[in-house]
């Protein structure tokens, strides 16, 4: 009971209303001024505006400098009166050497143009050397051919003299059953007549115009094939029957393809009164009997 009697004595409320109002004004003190304390927006706001009032200012101080140009002209006026008086070199320089260096650039060029054509004569002389080469290469072809030609030549009239040689025996002498196969055209029992053998003789020679073997291989003297013929009216070649082979397939083919080639041969002569006939031919390489 003495604890509260002796608060209830306490009588201090001056002080602590103070505390309080000082508290409030501290408090609102510092709501107003430190927001302003800790604001940066104006220090970049004074730098930029300083900084363009700077630049512009040294850029406009340059163009001092043209006050110069006042100081040449008082004093040369003066001294180039007495010097343009002088005509002295009016006169000299339509006599002076003008003409002269002419001279030397008109002979620089005709130099120039005579080494030109120095140069050109070069690829005409390559020109010439190929044309060289190109007639010798031709002379050559035609001198190769020219050899082949002489050597058909030699064979086709040794082959021709053969023939003549063949039509004189088959002339003079009576050919064997197995090497004269007219006889076929002649009457039973009886030989060939002269009409048939000339016109057998005209056949061969006919057909040997065409008779000829590649030289891709050597062919046997003795190789032989036996053919039967058959001629009408008119000399078309009608058939032909290989009655004994040579034993080469391709001796056989070259023979096959002569005849073809040969037809037709002569017709036959209105003297036999014949509308078809049949021969027969032996053929040798190099030679048809």
């Amino acid at each position: 009971m003495k604890y509260f009697n002796t608060y209830s004595g306490y009588d201090n409320w001056p002080l602590a209303l103070n505390l309080a109002i000082a508290a409030h004004l501290l408090i609102g003190a510092s709501v107003i001024f430190l927001p302003d304390m800790f604001r940066s927006a104006p220090k970049y706001e004074d730098i930029y505006t300083v900084s363009l009032i700077e630049m512009s200012s040294p850029v406009a101080a340059e163009p001092e400098p043209a006050v110069i140009e006042e100081q040449p002209p008082p004093v040369t006026p003066e001294q180039v009166e007495p010097e343009a008086v002088v005509i002295e070199p009016t006169p000299t320089p339509q006599i002076e050497i003008k003409q002269e260096p002419v001279k030397p650039v008109s002979i620089k060029p005709l130099k120039r143009k005579i080494i030109k054509p120095v140069v050109e004569p070069k690829p005409a002389i390559q020109d010439i050397e190929k044309q060289q080469r190109e007639m010798l290469a031709e002379a050559l072809r035609a001198e190769q051919l020219a050899r082949e030609q002489a050597r058909l030549a030699e064979i086709e009239a040794q082959r021709q003299q053969r023939l003549l040689e063949q039509q004189l025996a088959l002339l003079k002498d009576k050919v064997r059953s197995t090497s004269r196969p007219a006889s076929r055209t002649g009457p039973a029992g009886g030989g060939p007549t002269l009409i048939e053998k000339q016109y057998y003789a005209a056949i061969i020679n006919h057909i040997s115009q065409f008779w000829t073997l590649p030289n891709f291989k050597v062919w046997d003297e003795g190789t032989q094939a036996k053919v039967v013929v058959y001629i009408t009216k008119d000399g078309t070649i009608r058939k032909h029957e290989i009655e004994q082979r040579s034993g080469d397939p391709t001796f056989d083919q070259f023979v096959s393809r002569t005849l073809a080639d040969a037809s037709p041969v002569p017709p036959i002569p209105p003297a036999l009164a014949k509308n078809d006939i049949e021969l027969g031919f032996i053929f040798l390489p190099g030679t048809i009997r």
